[in-house]
């Protein structure tokens, strides 16, 4: 008997180590270690997912899966402005959704500051929503918006099992566009897209970048990036979407639409918007205001950043292979936005996802520096909730820690080479030569 007992136990033991090793085999366990940058990367994002992950368990998430009628009883989130310009829209008002006054008034105490800013022909698709009732529209969106988060991702393919998901869905960019409801999922999937295919894929990519003016400060570099590549067709694609976009908003809401949009960022909502020194604002030219700089020093460093990223898509695109360009590319056009929030931060997660698909194993000063980047936002809402200068002060550094690490990515993604038989399909090698 005990000797039976003896091989039961036994084999209850190697049936555990076996289900022990299959279940790290299906996690990955031992390529997280080694091929998702490093472990001290590692370790701050399990920390920070852990943290982001009892916060929104902790608040109910946030209000997400809250759907009001009313807008009035709508807390904390800005999808509400694009349902209300729509709604405005419908009534044959578009043009009072560029004030503040008017656009505000159906809106909570919380959602008071809200503003429309987005250019004239987003209406285009706003105004549909309004169609809806506010709950129904908010799960369209919420479904648009969640297809292209796990969308994104699997186009990378990090192959490292469900870890890039689960980081990515408890990072600091999803919490807050996902908490606010904000249009970065489909916009930061759409510039991926668009970057990824632009050779073989001109037309859908043209129309991508089309759809991404609804947004213009993320695609501010894209015809560099697009030029530079000597993607011609994507290029004219994205140019007849684009007018198509401004002819079509014209004929429905009149070119007066325009001037008052052209109103607003001159001395408006959108010039109050640039000029206030927002916490959640990630820019040179905020930083720089933080700091207490003049109005035009703001602006002139701002347009130096432009600059700046402008030659950085440049070289990126002649010299690196299409992933890493676009890799390099996402992270100088969040240096080159003049708006830039917390809830954009996929920008940041996605160009690193690219960066560790590229190059698995970091230095640790990437590691560090990287990091500290993904968690910015978090590091700020702890600051906040103890002392709000401190944690403008540490905002105020945020681009400068975005400008170290797009610089060491340069670098790492420069030296590293890859063989040919590593190149994915319709990559191009990894130098690029001017023909």
């Amino acid at each position: 008997m005990v000797s039976a007992a003896l091989n039961t136990i036994s084999s209850v033991c190697s049936g555990l180590l076996k289900a022990r090793a299959n279940v790290l085999d299906l996690l990955k366990a031992d390529d997280l270690n080694e091929r998702f940058g490093g472990p001290v990367f590692v370790f701050v994002l399990i920390a920070v997912s852990i943290f982001l992950g009892s916060s929104w368990y902790q608040n109910d998430w946030g209000g997400l899966f809250d759907f009001h009628k009313n807008l009035s009883d709508v807390q904390r989130e800005d999808f509400v402005a694009f349902y209300r310009a729509g709604e405005m829209a419908l009534q044959g008002r578009a043009a009072e959704a560029y004030d503040p006054v008017l656009f505000s008034e159906p809106f909570s105490e919380k959602n008071e500051n809200l503003l429309f800013l987005n250019p004239p022909h987003a209406l285009l698709f706003f105004e549909p929503l309004a169609l809806f009732s506010y709950p129904a529209a908010k799960l369209i969106g919420m479904t648009v918006f969640f297809a292209s988060f796990f969308g994104m991702i699997y186009m990378i393919r990090p192959n490292l099992a469900a870890w890039p998901y689960l980081f990515m869905l408890l990072s600091p960019g999803a919490f807050y566009a996902f908490q606010l409801l904000q249009l970065s999922p489909l916009m930061t999937f759409l510039l991926l897209f668009a970057m990824m295919n632009s050779r073989d894929k001109p037309f859908l990519s043209g129309m991508a970048l089309a759809l991404v003016t609804i947004k213009p400060q993320y695609g501010l570099l894209l015809p560099v990036f697009l030029v530079a590549m000597r993607d011609w067709r994507t290029f004219v694609y994205a140019a007849i979407g684009t007018i198509g976009l401004l002819a079509l908003s014209v004929a429905i809401y009149g070119v007066g639409l325009w001037e008052t949009f052209l109103t607003s960022m001159q001395s408006g909502a959108h010039s109050f918007q640039f000029s206030a020194n927002h916490g959640m604002m990630s820019t040179v030219g905020s930083s720089f205001g933080k700091w207490g700089v003049s109005p035009e020093m703001r602006l002139g460093t701002q347009l130096m950043s432009i600059a700046f990223a402008a030659v950085v898509v440049w070289f990126a695109a002649r010299r690196l292979s299409r992933m890493r360009a676009v890799a390099v590319s996402m992270l100088a056009v969040t240096l080159a936005a003049p708006s830039f929030m917390y809830y954009d931060w996929l920008f940041y997660s996605i160009a690193l996802m690219i960066v560790l698909k590229e190059v698995p194993r970091w230095p640790l000063t990437l590691q560090a520096t990287a990091a500290l980047l993904w968690i910015s936002p978090t590091i700020h809402d702890v600051l906040s909730a103890r002392d709000w200068l401190t944690s403008m002060i540490y905002s105020s550094l945020v681009p400068l820690i975005a400008f170290i690490v797009l610089c060491q990515v340069w670098m790492l993604l420069s030296r590293e080479t890859r063989q040919p038989s590593e190149l994915g399909q319709g990559d191009e090698p990894y130098v690029r030569t001017a023909s």
